[in-house]
C-alpha cells in the first residue's frame, strides 16, 4: 500500500494522464476520499460514494460553475439550484425528451448524411476532424433554426468556449486565463449573433427551438433574452462535448476490440448497447463539480463545509465491486443498464446498475437523449459507408485530458469500399 504522497505525486504524472484508472482502483481501495491538495479539492472515487454525492442536493450546490461556465457565459441553470434551478429546467427540458424530440431525428440524419457523403469511397478518414466534432453542433445550428452556411462560424464559436472553460483553473484561482478570454468573446459575439433573431421569435415565432424557447414557461417563469442567450451557448458546448466525444470514445473502444466491433456490424441495433458501454467503460466528461455547503460523510471521511468535492464518476463506472471486469469493454454485459438512461436510479435489478457518465438526480445531462440518438443514427450511417472498418496503420488510439472531457485527439479508420 502506498502513502496519500504518492497518490499526489501520481495524480499529476505523465502515467496518470495516459491511463488514469490504475490509480483510481488504488485510490478506491487505501484512499477513496482524498484531498487533492494541489486542486484544492476532495475527490470521490468509489461508485456508491459517487451515486450519494449526485442525490444530496441538500448538503451540496453547483455553484462553482458560475466560475467557468458562468465566466464565460453568464448564468446558467447550471449553477443554479433549488427552485430557481427546477424553473428553468422545466422551461427548456420537455424539448429535449421524448415526442417533442424526435421532429429533430429528421436534422441528425440529414447531418450525418452531408458529413459522411464528404469522405473518401475508400482509404482512411479521421472520424474526430470530418465527423465528430461536426454533427452536435450543425444538429444543433439546425434545430436553432439557424441557416445551414452559419455551421463553420458555430464552429468555432463552440471549440473557443470549450477551450475556455478548465475546472484546473477554476480550482486553482486562475480565472483569467487567454483561453477563458477567448471563450468570453465567443459567447459574446454569439449571443450578439442571436440577439435579434431572439426577439423576432417573440413576435413572429416559427417551427424551432429558438421560438419553441423563447415563448415556453414554468411556474409563471419565461427565460429573458439574456438567460437564452446563455442557454444556447451552453447547449452547444454541453450538447457538443458529451456526443462529440462520445462518438469518438465509442468507435476506438469498437475498433480497439474487433470482436465487440463485429457484434454492431451484424446487427446495428447493438449501437445503443455500444453507446452504454462507451459511457461506463470510457466516459467523455470524467467528473463533475460540487460545493459542500455542510459536513458530508463518504466512506467513513468527513468532509468540511464550503469545500470543493469533485465526484470522479469515471472512476465509478469502473468499480470492480459494482462491475465485473471494468476495464473490459462488453457490449453485451450482464451487470450493466443497456440502451436507456437511469436519471433517476441507480439501483442493481437483476444485478444491472446504471453507468454515471450523465451523472445523477436533479442535475441529469439535458441532452442525454440526443447523444445517445446521434451517436446510434450517426453509426448506423457511418457504418453503411465503410466497408470492414479497422485502425489505419500506425493510428494513435490514446486518450487526452483537455478541457474538461477526455477522448482521443484523431480516430483514424481505414476502410474498404461499401
Amino acid at each position: 500500500m502506498g502513502s496519500s504522497k504518492n497518490i499526489d505525486e501520481l495524480l499529476y504524472s505523465e502515467e496518470h494522464y495516459a491511463d488514469p484508472y490504475p490509480l483510481w482502483e488504488r485510490m478506491r481501495h487505501e484512499s477513496p476520499v482524498f484531498f487533492d491538495k494541489r486542486l484544492n479539492a476532495w475527490l470521490l472515487t468509489r461508485y456508491q460514494d459517487c451515486v450519494e454525492a449526485f442525490a444530496n442536493h441538500k448538503e451540496f450546490s453547483n455553484r462553482l460553475y458560475s466560475k467557468t461556465l458562468g465566466v464565460v457565459f453568464g448564468p446558467t441553470m447550471l449553477d443554479k439550484d433549488g427552485q430557481e434551478h427546477v424553473v428553468q429546467r422545466r422551461i427548456v427540458a420537455p424539448e429535449f425528451v421524448g415526442k417533442r424530440f424526435e421532429p429533430y431525428y429528421e436534422a441528425i440524419d440529414r447531418n450525418a448524411r452531408n458529413l459522411i457523403e464528404q469522405f473518401p469511397d475508400h482509404g482512411v478518414v479521421d472520424l474526430v476532424n470530418a465527423f465528430t466534432t461536426r454533427l452536435p453542433v450543425n444538429v444543433i445550428v439546425d434545430m436553432l433554426g439557424m441557416d445551414q452556411s452559419d455551421h463553420d462560424r458555430f464552429h468555432d464559436w463552440y471549440t473557443t468556449m470549450m477551450a475556455g472553460l478548465s475546472v484546473k483553473d477554476l480550482l486553482e484561482s486562475q480565472f483569467s486565463s487567454d483561453k477563458q478570454n477567448l471563450g468570453v468573446l465567443a459567447h459574446k459575439e454569439l449571443a450578439d449573433y442571436v440577439a435579434p433573431i431572439i426577439n423576432d421569435r417573440k413576435s413572429c415565432p416559427v417551427d424551432d427551438l429558438i421560438s419553441k424557447i423563447v415563448h415556453a414557461e414554468a411556474a409563471g417563469q419565461k427565460l429573458t433574452l439574456t438567460e437564452i442567450q446563455a442557454f444556447i451557448s451552453l447547449l452547444l458546448v454541453a450538447g457538443g462535448e458529451t456526443t462529440d466525444k462520445g462518438i469518438a470514445n465509442m468507435w476506438t473502444q469498437l475498433l480497439l476490440n474487433p470482436d465487440q466491433l463485429g457484434l454492431v456490424l451484424d446487427d446495428h441495433e447493438l449501437f445503443d448497447a455500444a453507446f452504454s458501454e462507451m459511457m461506463r467503460h470510457s466516459s467523455p466528461v470524467p467528473g463533475q463539480l460540487r460545493y459542500s455547503l455542510n459536513e458530508v460523510t463518504f466512506s467513513g471521511i468527513t468532509i468540511p463545509p464550503d469545500q470543493a468535492v469533485y465526484i470522479q464518476l469515471a472512476s465509478a463506472n469502473n468499480d470492480e465491486t459494482v462491475f465485473k471486469n471494468p476495464r473490459s469493454f462488453k457490449i453485451d454485459r450482464e451487470d450493466l443498464h443497456l440502451s436507456k438512461e437511469r436519471k433517476v436510479g441507480h439501483h442493481g435489478e437483476e444485478g444491472r446498475y446504471g453507468h454515471l457518465g450523465f451523472g445523477l438526480g436533479k442535475h441529469f445531462c439535458l441532452g442525454y437523449e440526443m447523444a445517445r440518438v446521434e451517436a446510434v443514427m450517426g453509426s448506423v450511417l457511418l457504418s453503411e459507408k465503410m466497408k470492414n472498418p479497422r485502425l489505419a496503420p500506425g493510428a494513435d488510439t490514446s486518450f487526452v485530458l483537455k478541457s474538461g472531457t477526455r477522448s482521443p485527439k484523431e480516430v483514424l479508420i481505414e476502410y474498404d469500399q461499401a
